[in-house]
């Protein structure tokens, strides 16, 4: 990674676009507290002495539902365990911030006892800005919840040239035609020709390896610091330019793609050539690998070989699939039926060798090819995708 050096975060204007709702006593504070949400962009949806009934704050919550809540549990009019309690009724409570007017140890244990996640006192700065970072951890781990996790596709050519990053770049505007609006990510996770970005026509600023070394402190806000915007709801996480690059530690993957399924429905992983080291460190996290072949002697010789070693190895056979590009013209079924015998595997996608259209591109911009023989293919590809369930195996080049 020595030619992409981490760069360390910039100072900046931290981004909280919350709803935040104030029980406070000290008019002062809550002047700083609303001061300083402001100008990070939270929104202020209600503010409450702490003599007002929890009751009445309940009913704010409900109507409002602000993510979080800073209150002055010492002046509330209730214990702090039970006025949190009787606040709390609803199904998705806010995150509670504690105010007090000094560091108290007891009032700071009473607080967290209650259910506050955090404990500020007078001076807020530093201290609210990393609280906030810590709470934004809360909120991200809080939504995951409740977010479908999204769809992880490797594409992995048996041999270089069989195309599986040019498919692997144009689904991600054939997804869109399917099914318009859908959040994707091209992941090029290739270190030995990285080209997803150039497919994309696209030129990245941050790579990789930068997200991996960040990866503890992702958030929706920090993720935009780290892709390179591709089309209209289609981002570009770009690969390594180091082709020493190190195999990434486990737990940095395992991180990076949990957070990943949780932002887009469909994550497009560019896998590269062959396997190897780097490559297979992220094969444990595809829902499906689709290896890309070609009809000529050496790209079925190393789709064999690619097949043996992911069996040998424990790989689930029922995650993968066969994609066939660059199918001849005539006759279109030949290749199809030989390779479903050849590997006992039916033909996820076939795409025909359509030269011409390729070869035709804007080398400025991307477009997709709508209504090519290529774009036809790569739509219907895209359809099994996102309807697995729906069509019986491949047998011609659309």
């Amino acid at each position: 990674m020595a030619n992409h050096p981490i760069v360390p975060k910039e100072a900046k204007t931290a981004e909280w676009p919350w709803r935040v709702g104030l029980v406070l006593e000290d008019g002062a504070l809550a002047d700083e507290i609303g001061q300083v949400l402001a100008a990070a962009g939270a929104t202020k949806v209600f503010s409450f002495r702490p003599t007002v009934s929890s009751f009445e704050v309940a009913n704010a919550l409900e109507r409002h539902r602000p993510e979080i809540l800073f209150v002055e549990l010492a002046k509330t009019t209730k214990p702090p365990a039970e006025w949190v309690a009787e606040v709390r009724r609803d199904e998705d409570p806010p995150l509670i911030v504690a105010i007090h007017a000094g560091p108290d140890p007891a009032e700071m244990i009473r607080a967290l006892r209650a259910g506050a996640s955090e404990f500020l006192c007078p001076p807020l700065q530093p201290a609210i800005n990393e609280a906030m970072e810590r709470i934004g951890t809360l909120l991200e781990a809080k939504q995951a919840k409740l977010t479908e996790r999204g769809r992880t596709i490797g594409f992995l050519s048996a041999k270089g040239g069989c195309g599986a990053t040019t498919i692997a770049g144009h689904l991600t505007a054939a997804l869109q035609t399917v099914q318009p609006g859908v959040r994707v990510l091209l992941a090029d996770l290739d270190v030995q020709s990285p080209s997803g970005h150039s497919v994309m026509r696209r030129a990245p600023k941050r790579y990789l390896p930068d997200a991996l070394e960040a990866v503890r402190r992702l958030t929706s806000n920090s993720w935009r610091e780290f892709v390179t915007p591709g089309t209209q709801n289609v981002d570009v996480l770009a690969a390594s330019q180091d082709p020493w690059m190190a195999v990434p530690e486990q737990w940095r993957v395992e991180s990076l793609f949990r957070f990943l399924s949780r932002h887009y429905s469909f994550v497009i992983a560019d896998l590269g050539r062959h396997l190897n080291p780097s490559n297979w460190s992220y094969l444990p996290h595809m829902d499906e690998l689709m290896v890309v072949t070609a009809p000529d002697v050496l790209a079925l010789y190393q789709t064999r070989s690619i097949l043996q070693t992911l069996t040998n190895r424990g790989f689930d056979k029922g995650r993968i699939r066969i994609v066939l590009n660059r199918n001849m013209t005539s006759p279109q079924d030949f290749w199809v039926e030989s390779i479903e015998q050849m590997f006992e595997l039916s033909v996820f996608g076939v795409i025909p060798n359509d030269y011409f259209t390729l070869d035709k591109m804007a080398e400025d911009r991307f477009e997709f090819p709508a209504g090519s023989p290529f774009g036809n293919a790569m739509v219907k590809l895209a359809g099994r995708i996102v309807r697995p369930n729906g069509a019986g195996p491949a047998k011609k080049a659309a």
